[in-house]
């Protein structure tokens, strides 16, 4: 009997089960036992807490307008795990994912997590595919993930803030040095953390490994001119450049991005030109940040879904203009609501706190009990898509309506707008 693209999903949602499981050993193992795909295509390797999934989407399409044939594996999805395994921009074709499915199923008899059978998956792919360069995002923290396997050609650490404690430690040396475990021997590493403490640790073991060290702010800069910003680099200079993707967190993000195209150019891994690097900005894509869905009223869906992210986000709200904000909010019950709606809801006219339909979810009604000590007025809405429809209702063309909380909200939210 034929294995179905239905069939691989229903054998990966019964790997959910097992959750989150930090350590090397098993997928050691069964990249071993593929032949180690993840070595046989350069990488550049993405770690942090926040932003690492558009950093990595601005260096495939730089490196995609360059000619080359890319891959780049994220996490999580938004609709259809398959986003998450992409070859300049184009998900893996069901058919693709489901033989392969199969073929690790019945070759591999080690258990594997969700996240470990799908980085083993990623990197056969890419194998099989050819690329010339993958983009890999960690999934959590990075000394032991399932992509930290890899042999980049250079590191990026986006930030460190407190996240995933329970996996990653309680203070905030803990979790840099599990982000910072993804520093390879003699590998260079860009980051754009900003606290001292990080900083110091990152370089310290930057030097015990002789990796070189390129920090933002100092060894390479950005400044930002209206809608566009300069870049300021390690050799280069870039001026007037547009990215398509909104709120200064980004611009931050795209400078991480051209630190790293600037090593692989450097060490003549790649040929890249002023004219891919400016393409390449122009028309990089990240749905669900800070994505704009409608005009008249303006609909945006952000997946902010930690006090970092919301901080960035009320950042990029700042520099909006609308009449009246209205708030759609659904967040994830183990993460740190409290922080994330002292930041959010004061901008907000309205807040409508609502819950997207995963088990995850906080409860509407202990959002509703934070959001009224912060917002002006709160409403209350049972699913994403009638607080959408609540929202509408009142929305005028010169407001502002913003789902965020949670990529679950931005998804639910997504498919009801674009009428899925």
């Amino acid at each position: 009997m034929n294995f179905t693209y239905k069939d691989a999903l229903r054998f990966l949602d019964g790997l959910q089960c097992k959750g989150i499981k930090p350590g090397l050993k098993d997928i050691a193992h069964a990249l071993a036992y593929f032949g180690h795909p993840q070595l046989q295509f350069p990488t550049v390797h993405i770690a942090g807490t926040n932003g690492k999934g558009s950093t990595a989407a601005i260096v495939a399409s730089v490196l995609e307008k360059a000619g080359y044939k890319v891959g780049l594996f994220t996490s999580p999805h938004l609709h259809s795990v398959r986003e998450r395994i992409q070859i300049n921009r184009k998900s893996i074709l069901k058919t693709d994912f489901a033989q392969l499915v199969a073929e690790i199923k019945s070759r591999l008899s080690l258990s594997l997590t969700y996240f470990e059978f799908l980085t083993l998956l990623a990197f056969l792919y890419f194998a099989k595919k050819r690329v010339d360069m993958a983009v890999i995002e960690t999934g959590l923290g990075g000394r032991l993930d399932a992509t930290n396997l890899l042999l980049p050609k250079v590191s990026i650490i986006t930030n460190v803030h407190l996240e995933h404690q329970k996996w990653l430690g309680w203070s905030l040396k803990d979790i840099t040095l599990e982000k910072g475990g993804i520093i390879k021997p003699h590998v260079p590493l860009i980051t754009g953390v900003n606290q001292p403490q990080a900083i110091s640790l990152l370089q310290t073991l930057c030097c015990l490994k002789h990796a070189p060290f390129y920090h933002l702010g100092k060894d390479f800069r950005y400044r930002t001119q209206g809608e566009c910003f300069h870049y300021y680099g390690l050799e280069k200079n870039f001026h007037h450049l547009k990215i398509n993707l909104f709120g200064p967190h980004q611009i931050r993000n795209a400078s991480l991005a051209l630190g790293a195209i600037e090593i692989l150019t450097r060490n003549n891994f790649f040929s890249i030109q002023q004219t891919h690097i400016r393409k390449g900005l122009e028309d990089v894509v990240w749905p669900g940040r800070f994505e704009l869905i409608k005009e008249r009223p303006r609909i945006v869906l952000d997946g902010a879904h930690n006090p970092a992210g919301a901080r960035a986000l009320k950042n990029a709200i700042c520099q909006c203009h609308f009449n009246r904000l209205f708030l759609i909010l659904g967040v994830m019950q183990d993460k740190d609501i409290k922080r994330m709606v002292k930041t959010l809801a004061p901008l907000a006219d309205v807040a409508i706190v609502t819950m997207p339909n995963i088990e995850r979810a906080a409860r509407a009604e202990d959002l509703e009990k934070l959001a009224q000590t912060y917002a002006r007025e709160v409403k209350i809405a049972p699913s994403v898509e009638e607080a959408i429809e609540l929202a509408l209702t009142f929305a005028k063309n010169d407001d502002l309506v913003l789902a965020t909380g949670s990529l679950y909200t931005v998804a639910e939210a997504r498919e009801v707008l674009k009428g899925k």
